[in-house]
């Protein structure tokens, strides 16, 4: 097995469209699913691929090397995200660039390319005849849009997956260069789309200024009520009432992960930065957060037109932290929304997807080895971290089949995922793969 072998398998992976958001590009979702499901045969897996109608399936992959042996589960997501704004893509969106140092192409970190190391770890492992563990490969096709349908996906699966003995979800990054991270926590995420209608047609604004309600007007307005920009705090009422307070021990282990203002600027590209409460680099992952991340109404292109849109629409999403329920939130904001709206408006609040929140113990002896493990490769002692962002796979395995849950990565924070000129350090990728090989050959 060779470095090219691998590069020209990740870039005919990296091909594939899999975006799971786009309904037009369902054919590429079932040809990736083909794509692995073939990769795995070839290396004597028995494959499994549960469907469900116009849901990404799932792949359940099983390599028994011994009956007595442990039972890892490799978690991965084969969908990625959007390549929009591709003006601003430096390399094609699909096609794997190798540029200074850096492999560039929409889901090479997120999460194909994690993929593709734990692939080659496992075959190589199989080559040498050194896999000590039994495999079991869960690859979803919808971690972008929420894992829907995952929760039903693995109760299914319950046959094969009640036989696992740990989890690893390879979705995660490093500190930084060579500083390998554990993530022990991860936020919740709920989705919304909300539609505000004030009538049947679109009205010139100079005839129907201050006689009209302005749908783009009244969902700015509502968006202001739900956070205060000054404190970063949300405003409707009981939404901290269940968070869990971080203790002081936790904290004093998460002040090795802080960053400068100064580092965490370069980083996101920005101009400045908010915290909550002094928390600093901490603010987005110990407490809950609120995002819009699109409105659409009204003239949007170059020029001049003088409308009232007859209706607008806005995306917004809470992440959560440990002890908050995503359905009671679902109430919150609908009751919040409802409060806060004009009573002679129309509109309808969807919640588009939910995912609780992750949090789990790092004192056991999957996590003490497989620190010890990357602390040979990398050099460096493991750093235990939080996330603020959402993985609902996490959670689903813990919570139904109650293991042990790994969740590591070999990304660098520059890597840009979700964003254009996503990218994964060649030296990191290949470094990952050496880790995985070891881990994966440890005898539990």
């Amino acid at each position: 097995m060779t470095k090219t072998q691998i590069i020209n398998f990740f870039s005919d992976f990296v091909k594939i469209q899999s975006v799971s958001t786009d309904k037009k590009r369902f054919l590429e979702i079932k040809k990736a699913v083909s794509f692995l499901k073939d990769f795995l045969l070839k290396l004597g897996f028995l494959v499994k691929v549960l469907e469900k109608e116009k849901a990404p399936p799932l792949i359940l992959a099983t390599l028994v090397f011994d009956k007595k042996a442990k039972t890892i589960g490799i978690y991965g997501h084969y969908d990625v995200q959007p390549e929009d704004p591709v003006s601003e893509w430096q390399t094609p969106p699909f096609l794997l660039t190798q540029k200074d140092g850096k492999f560039y192409g929409r889901g090479v970190a997120d999460n194909k390319g994690h993929i593709v190391q734990n692939l080659f770890a496992i075959k190589k492992l199989i080559e040498e005849k050194k896999l000590k563990n039994n495999i079991v490969f869960i690859l979803e096709g919808e971690e972008e849009t929420g894992s829907i349908h995952f929760e039903d996906y693995v109760k299914e699966a319950k046959d094969i997956l009640s036989k696992v003995d740990v989890f690893y979800l390879t979705d995660t990054g490093m500190h930084q260069k060579n500083a390998p991270q554990i993530f022990y926590g991860l936020r919740g995420i709920i989705y919304f789309e909300l539609t505000v209608k004030i009538g049947e047609r679109d009205l010139h604004s100079g005839v129907y200024g201050n006689r009209v309600y302005n749908p783009i007007n009244v969902l700015a307005d509502m968006i202001g009520k739900i956070k205060d920009i000054k404190t970063g705090k949300i405003q409707i009422p009981q939404f901290y009432e269940k968070v869990r307070k971080i203790s002081k021990d936790e904290l004093l282990l998460l002040k090795k992960t802080l960053k400068s203002d100064e580092e965490e600027k370069k980083e996101a590209a920005v101009f400045s930065l908010t915290e909550i409460d002094g928390f600093g680099s901490l603010s987005s992952k110990i407490f809950p957060s609120f995002d819009c991340h699109g409105i659409i109404s009204g003239f949007t292109q170059e020029g001049q037109k003088t409308v009232i849109p007859k209706e607008a629409k806005v995306k917004f999403s809470f992440r959560l932290i440990e002890h908050q329920n995503p359905n009671e939130i679902e109430k919150l904001v609908f009751d919040f929304v409802k409060k806060n709206l004009p009573k002679e408006v129309k509109w309808e609040l969807r919640c588009l997807s939910k995912s609780a929140p992750f949090y789990t113990d790092v004192n056991n002896l999957w996590v003490k080895k497989t620190a010890s493990v990357l602390k040979d490769i990398f050099g460096n002692e493991v750093v235990f971290n939080r996330s603020g962002g959402s993985i609902p796979a996490a959670e689903i395995l813990q919570r139904l089949y109650k293991k042990p849950i790994i969740l590591t990565g070999f990304t660098l924070p520059d890597d840009n995922i979700h964003a254009p000129n996503e990218n994964f350090d060649e030296e990191m990728f290949f470094k990952g793969v050496e880790a995985l090989e070891k881990i994966y050959s440890v005898n539990f």
